[in-house]
């Protein structure tokens, strides 16, 4: 059994396994339960500046700042730009322009070899976060800036190799700021270098996420909605892990429900209370701490090629989340199981403030359970915050033809789109009708 909690401002952990120490700030981790993870974590409203300096002030050779071209901008990451040069001698930025592709990647590594520097702050959103990820694993691995062979697998990555890093996210989604691969473009698709180890210190300020336009907002948090859900329903996921997702999807929902019922305001006009963005900043940080300890499944396995589609990553995952999910959960006890338990603790959530959630069974037959409910206002709510910014709900008015899915369906089945539980490689059959799903818009 293991308990969640909500505290007075709606943010949702785990007494004695992850926790806020609000006094710090410090996020309180049970290392045993989660041993992937940076050695030192900060959440709260207005910390990043303070958290940074101090992050910092023990580097003797100087910092490469790794900043996003567009979020680099924002008042507050100006004034945490500046209290680095304050705090450090020998202070160089290189600013990533929207692709985590190749050639940025090598701009970076070389940069950091003309600056000499010792340590990388990385602050972004997930491309960002990416690029800064693949400087940190590559600069020092032999023939890193040929990349190619570490996102084939031709080559492993030396984790005693990586350059020490400071993760600063800037938006409430992928996780990346925990996770330990970088996904970066190859061709038409996208491919992880992994086995990167984590940062040494996380910090998640929300002010950071402030300036983050409402779209931007939207996709980030459909796709780390999907993430916890996606987690949740791994076979590498641990009681422990399981819970941490699922507190990271409850926090997540709340801020999704608070935006949908502002749908009176158009999306241009509306600003996103700063509630709303601590309870995206936190969700998001809980989800991928859990992702960096688990996996994903269908959903996130059909998305390679949504570039080639002109899909953002967030739009495509949205579609196929609840397609991906169902069709996992009609084939797998287990996964229906999950998909159960988080339904009811998602009701629940609505009157309790604490949800005392049991693990001992993990076995069901297929069909058994049914979580229609929680899938349902899932599709619903996420087809409702895609027409606020004008995104498509289907893959079908995404502009896809079926001989579309058929391609992609036979270009993920080669690369080996996998279940989350049990975890093995999804038929071809499976894979179209998630697609299917998608394209037609039947989530059930």
């Amino acid at each position: 059994m293991i308990s969640l909690s909500r505290n007075q401002h709606g943010l949702w952990s785990l007494p004695g396994l992850c926790q806020l120490d609000s006094a710090s700030g410090q996020v309180v981790l049970d290392r045993t339960a989660f041993p992937k993870t940076a050695m030192e974590l900060y959440f709260g409203r207005g910390t990043g500046q303070q958290q940074l300096t101090r992050g910092i002030e023990k580097t003797s050779s100087g910092v490469l700042v790794v900043v996003g071209a567009s979020s680099s901008k924002a008042q507050s990451i100006q004034a945490s730009l500046q209290s680095i040069f304050q705090a450090v001698k020998k202070v160089q930025i290189f600013e990533v322009q929207g692709h985590a592709d190749h050639q940025t990647i090598r701009s970076g590594i070389e940069a950091l070899h003309r600056a000499q520097t010792d340590q990388l702050i990385v602050i972004g959103g997930g491309t960002t976060l990416d690029v800064g990820k693949a400087i940190a694993g590559l600069a020092h691995q032999e023939g890193g800036e040929e990349i190619t062979p570490f996102q084939t697998g031709e080559r492993k990555l030396d984790p005693a190799k990586v350059v020490p890093w400071i993760a600063v996210p800037t938006t409430s989604g992928t996780g990346s700021e925990s996770t330990n691969n970088a996904v970066v473009e190859l061709g038409e698709e996208k491919r992880s270098i992994r086995n990167i180890p984590p940062p040494f210190m996380i910090i998640a300020d929300p002010c950071f996420t402030d300036s983050l336009p409402f779209s931007p907002t939207i996709i980030a948090l459909v796709d780390a909605v999907a993430q916890s859900l996606e987690v949740i329903t791994h076979a590498g996921a641990t009681p422990a892990v399981q819970a941490l997702s699922l507190a990271a999807f409850l926090t997540l929902v709340q801020g999704m429900q608070a935006l949908i019922h502002e749908e009176k305001v158009a999306a241009s006009e509306l600003t996103i209370s700063p509630e709303i963005r601590n309870a995206l900043s936190w969700g998001s940080l809980l989800m991928g701490i859990a992702f960096a300890h688990a996996g994903l499944g269908l959903p996130h396995a059909l998305v390679h090629f949504c570039m080639k589609f002109g899909l953002s990553h967030g739009h495509m995952v949205g579609l196929l989340l609840v397609p991906g999910l169902a069709v996992q959960a009609l084939s797998d006890g287990e996964t229906a199981l999950r998909l159960a338990r988080a339904e009811q603790a998602f009701i629940n959530s609505a009157k309790e403030k604490t949800l005392p959630i049991n693990f001992d069974q993990e076995t069901t037959t297929p069909g058994d359970l049914d979580s229609g409910q929680l899938l349902s206002w899932l599709a619903e709510s996420i087809t409702k915050l895609f027409a606020r910014i004008g995104l498509a709900a289907s893959l079908q008015k995404a502009g896809l033809s079926t001989a579309d899915l058929d391609w992609i369906t036979n270009q993920e089945h080669a690369l080996g789109a996998s279940f989350g539980i049990p975890k093995r490689r999804a038929t071809k059959e499976e894979l179209r009708a998630v697609l299917q799903k998608a394209w037609a818009k039947q989530g059930l």
